[in-house]
């Protein structure tokens, strides 16, 4: 069996680097005085286990504080509120994800492997791609993977601007898409019928309308409904990437 690439060699080398400087709105609120010992660390770790036993929509501080065995208000010793403790488990989740040298001759790979490994981070906990909108990372491990992609980026020959907007505009697809997917796998644990059942359902339905009124509908049933979601999401990665390509040479020529 041909085994694949380990994405997880040859990182950056960090430990003549100084530690990040911490965003002051998520330093610890107050001296914490615990009778239940405590710390970030620990509260991160429980946040983590209640995202991936019920989700994010049922998600509050006074759960976390029912998982760790202890008033609420023993949690705020150590994190301000819910917003201050999001970003903390953003930056757990991203401080997990790889960090390869930036190859020129491996730069479409290596941005496509990326985008796959956020996918599979944001599927984790479920449905935390939904808490991640209108939301920007900004702790330690996120700053530092934030530098590591852009250097990704720009290794490829991409245009300042366009490394710039770039890695928003690829996240929000990457966010959306895991969200959507969270959204379709829990309608489905809800129905009787298996997933393939509906896609066979909507590709006969889509075949069956008159052809006078929606010709490309019918026409284009199979494709419509063909391919799984990791065929649909490299596509649309491939999408992205060309039209970054094209967009950076495009202003480069304009010079």
């Amino acid at each position: 069996m041909k085994s694949e690439p380990d994405h997880r060699t040859d990182t950056f080398d960090e430990s003549d680097e100084p530690e990040v400087p911490e965003a002051p709105w998520l330093r610890a609120p107050r001296k914490p005085r615990d009778r239940v010992p405590l710390s970030r660390e620990l509260i991160v770790d429980a946040a983590l286990r209640l995202l991936d036993r019920e989700g994010a929509g049922s998600f509050s501080m006074r759960r976390l504080a029912e998982e760790l065995g202890v008033g609420a208000g023993a949690v705020y010793w150590h994190v301000a509120n819910k917003e201050q403790l999001l970003q903390l488990v953003f930056d757990r989740l991203i401080g997990e994800l790889p960090m390869p040298e930036p190859d020129p001759e491996r730069w479409r790979e290596q941005v496509k492997q990326a985008a796959l490994e956020e996918r599979e981070m944001l599927q984790r906990p479920a449905g935390i791609a939904q808490l991640l909108f209108g939301r920007i990372p900004v702790g330690p491990n996120s700053i530092r993977y934030i530098e590591w992609h852009l250097s990704l980026l720009r290794v490829g020959g991409l245009s300042e601007r366009v490394t710039a907007l770039a890695g928003d505009l690829v996240f929000l697809y990457i966010a959306a898409f895991a969200y959507e997917e969270y959204l379709r796998s829990s309608a489905q644990a809800d129905e009787e019928a298996p997933a393939h059942d509906f896609v066979e359902q909507l590709r006969a339905y889509f075949a069956s309308l008159p052809a006078d009124r929606f010709p490309n509908v019918v026409s284009l049933a199979v494709p419509l409904t063909a391919g799984g979601a990791d065929e649909r999401f490299e596509f649309g990665i491939d999408v992205l990437i060309d039209g970054l390509i094209a967009q950076s040479q495009r202003e480069q020529s304009e010079r």
